[in-house]
């Protein structure tokens, strides 16, 4: 359970980290580029042994390892231009709903059980997560029609990224943990390297702004934490993926709103308070089950 709790604590604070880059003017893309270079490194110093290269280029999990960090920055940058175009309710609606992706592959593909507790949760579940991020302003329809596949693409990707991740864990990784870091250590330096390309590409100058590099190793340290934490709860015995997802969903929606409240004085509408309610339903419900 403490590794949940300190994946869903992780996961909050790099929504506060992000809501600071505008106050201090942190150019988004280099900060988040060096994010994933201190996430990389750190997980081969916690590993705490030397790492041939002939180690990660013959271990099975390595092309999923590639996959999933090109994934980490293209999905990202696609809720970044969704959040520009149609507005952060669209956004965060769709790369949260999307927890209902691994919850049903879960069920299909490993037989994870499925009772009228857990079909109830995830309803409410759902339910929570769009009252709770849903805006009282209507997002302004789009000129272009065609950008209404962002939040589809946002859908899909987030759902894969968590789905692909479990998968890789049960049939690649040791059932030790010792693959762990080094894999977790593998995805962040394959996104670093997908976006510093991109930064040469487009030479940007602010790359290496001292805010810039202050910023993106606090946003490191924390993102590390986020993903291994959440993979230690997915390695442990008699939680399935299928509890273990929406609770974390949950857990980061009610903790990031409640950090909003006291830390940035948002206030919450009365469909949003509802919202929070019926996600600690679901919670209650996805537990029990």
């Amino acid at each position: 359970m403490i590794y949940l709790l300190l994946s869903i604590l992780c996961s909050t604070l790099i929504f506060i980290v992000f809501r600071t880059y505008s106050r201090y003017k942190i150019d988004n893309h280099s900060a988040i580029v060096v994010n994933y270079l201190t996430a990389g490194v750190l997980g081969f110093i916690i590993n705490g042994k030397s790492i041939s290269t002939t180690e990660i280029i013959e271990a099975p999990w390595l092309i999923n390892g590639l996959i999933l960090g090109t994934l980490f920055i293209l999905i990202f940058n696609v809720m970044a231009l969704t959040t520009q175009k149609l507005g952060a309710s669209v956004s965060s609606i769709a790369s949260k709903m999307a927890l209902v992706i691994p919850v049903i592959f879960a069920v299909i593909h490993y037989g994870d059980a499925l009772n009228f507790l857990k079909i109830g949760g995830v309803i409410f579940a759902l339910a929570g997560i769009y009252l709770s991020t849903v805006k009282p302003k209507k997002v302004k329809q789009a000129k272009d029609k065609s950008l209404y596949l962002l939040p589809l693409a946002l859908f899909l990707g987030s759902g894969f990224l968590d789905t692909f991740i479990k998968y890789t864990q049960n049939y690649h990784l040791r059932a030790n943990g010792a693959d762990d870091k080094v894999f977790t250590s593998t995805i962040f330096l394959t996104a670093f390297s997908v976006g510093f390309i991109y930064v040469l590409i487009k030479k940007r100058s602010t790359f290496l702004q001292t805010k810039n590099l202050i910023g993106g190793f606090i946003l490191g340290v924390i993102n590390y934490g986020s993903i291994y934490f959440l993979i230690q709860a997915l390695s442990l015995e008699n939680w399935e993926s299928s509890v273990v997802f929406p609770i974390n969903n949950m857990g980061i929606v009610l903790l990031t709103t409640l950090s909003s409240i006291l830390l940035f004085r948002e206030k919450l509408s009365r469909v949003n308070k509802i919202g929070v309610f019926v996600s600690l339903i679901a919670i209650l419900f996805i537990s029990l089950a």
